[in-house]
């Protein structure tokens, strides 16, 4: 499935494939949106699939984040395919649902 990035009332949510051949779309498109927001709401809950350069990208938006003193909202937990990637590269704190 093709990857695709929705803005939905301020929400944008990554839907299909978080794989490598995907990874520097998902990179730039939130790069610019910290570029030019302090909030930025991510929602993962309807990746299909993901793996290790996916998660490295979200680890490197999340600290670009951090660097900047920007706050980034990270949902999905409840996706199963992404909790279980998230465990078990141990980024479970990139998780942040409290807006």
């Amino acid at each position: 499935m093709k990857l695709q990035i929705i803005n939905t009332a301020g929400t944008f949510e990554v839907i299909g494939n978080f794989t490598l051949e995907n990874t520097e779309l998902v990179e730039k498109h939130f790069t610019y949106l910290l570029d030019h927001y302090e909030e930025v709401v991510m929602s993962l809950k309807k990746v299909k699939q993901i793996d290790q350069k996916a998660v490295k990208v979200l680890k490197n938006i999340y600290a670009k984040a951090n660097r900047r003193s920007k706050v980034l909202f990270v949902l999905g937990k409840e996706n199963n395919l992404i909790s279980q990637a998230f465990t078990k590269n141990k980024v479970n704190h990139i998780f942040r649902e409290d807006y």
